[in-house]
């Protein structure tokens, strides 16, 4: 038995036209005879994406969550205009004062005078009861520094 490698090769060609068939049909055929190898050779391959789909692509893996963040997630969203949980939305909590927004927040939180920046986040996430006594976040805290950081690095994005 011969393999396909072995096979003589096929050659395509258009089917012949009867004799007496109408003009047309022997037109067709001529055509789809001649058309054929042009098609095949002018084919172009799929279009490059452009700079546009490229940097949107990266754009929404840069806004995707760490890994570090999914402890968070359990109580908070962070995209804009996303729903409070059993914790608030934190889409633009980085910068923001403590406390504020329509949440239900403790009223050791709202009077903290607390700013989230970078270092004040570090506090909050390593020990939030520590930072602000009386506060209803009941979360343990992250000790991993750079654990934290990712967390801050994203919430910055978030707004």
């Amino acid at each position: 038995m011969a393999s396909p490698v072995d096979a003589p090769a096929v050659e395509e060609t258009a089917a012949p036209v009867e004799e007496g068939a109408a003009p047309e049909a022997a037109a067709e055929a001529e055509v789809a005879k001649e058309d054929t190898p042009k098609a095949v050779e002018t084919a172009k391959p799929a279009a490059e994406p452009t700079k546009a789909a490229v940097a949107e692509a990266a754009a929404v893996v840069a806004a995707a969550p760490p890994a570090a963040f999914g402890r968070c997630a359990v109580c908070h969203t962070a995209n804009k205009g996303g729903e409070d949980k059993l914790g608030p939305n934190l889409w633009g909590a980085y910068g923001a004062k403590a406390g504020q927004g329509s949440f239900s927040y403790s009223d050791a939180l709202k009077n903290s005078g607390l700013t989230f920046d970078e270092a004040t986040l570090h506090s909050w996430l390593e020990n939030p009861r520590a930072l602000v006594p009386g506060n209803r976040m009941s979360f343990p805290g992250i000790k991993d520094a750079a654990k934290r950081q990712e967390i801050i690095d994203y919430l910055k994005k978030q707004r």
